[in-house]
């Protein structure tokens, strides 16, 4: 990846896109620091810190931090989540890649994000719907999220900031969120694959049980979105 700017996966842009113009940036498991140099060399924020929990990921950041010039603008740290990051550099945190339930915990060690100055940008790639039920009975607001496609996976990437209020989430909206109703190609096939999902859940419930009539009047309303 040397001469040219590369250019970020559709997962990674969708990430991008949501990251405020002149922020202090913190991406959480940077692995290559693709999204911070990136965002620095289009000059989208004013600092960035890189931190991963493993050595060799972030010895990739730091050489692409390098290579692409950004030193004065992105950092690498060592971190285990968001531990050693020091919060006026975190206005804006990225977490993607990771699982939802370690997102959650990641978040609920850092008391200092219950502010709402802050966003938190997070694409799960496993276990969504735990995701958004810990940042709803948490106080956490999803204000956006949208669904995009990279290589043969669909994503989803949730906008979220602090406002104190604890929701109790049907659902419907513990496993697609605000892609409830988009038409776009991109949550269609969100949706398709959480239903997928459920509907081999279902083999394992006695049709009988109040478990199967529950998830089976989801997958329909579900299939009634992706065919709409």
């Amino acid at each position: 990846m040397s001469g040219a700017l590369f250019r970020l996966d559709n997962r990674l842009a969708l990430c991008a896109s949501f990251v405020r113009e002149g922020t202090r940036l913190v991406d959480v498991g940077t692995d290559h620091a693709y999204l911070p140099v990136w965002l620095a060399r289009n000059g989208k924020i004013e600092s960035a810190v890189a931190c991963d929990v493993r050595v060799g990921p972030l010895e990739n950041a730091k050489n692409n931090i390098q290579q692409y010039h950004t030193e004065t603008i992105v950092s690498a740290v060592l971190s285990d989540g968001l531990d050693k990051i020091d919060p006026e550099n975190a206005l804006d945190i990225v977490m993607a890649g990771m699982g939802g339930e370690l997102i959650a915990k990641i978040i609920k060690k850092q008391q200092w994000l219950c502010d709402n100055r802050r966003r938190l940008i997070l694409q799960p790639m496993t276990r969504a719907e735990s995701l958004r039920l810990f940042l709803c009975e948490n106080g956490f607001r999803i204000v956006n999220e949208k669904a995009c496609v990279s290589g043969k996976k669909a994503y989803s990437v949730m906008v979220c900031e602090y406002d104190g209020i604890k929701r109790e989430p049907d659902e419907e909206f513990q496993y697609i969120g605000l892609l409830a109703g988009n038409s776009s190609y991109e949550a269609k096939r969100y949706i398709h694959t959480v239903n997928e999902k459920l509907k081999k859940k279902l083999r394992a419930y006695d049709e009988n049980s109040e478990a199967y009539q529950r998830l089976a009047i989801l997958t329909k309303h579900f299939d009634g979105y992706i065919n709409s």
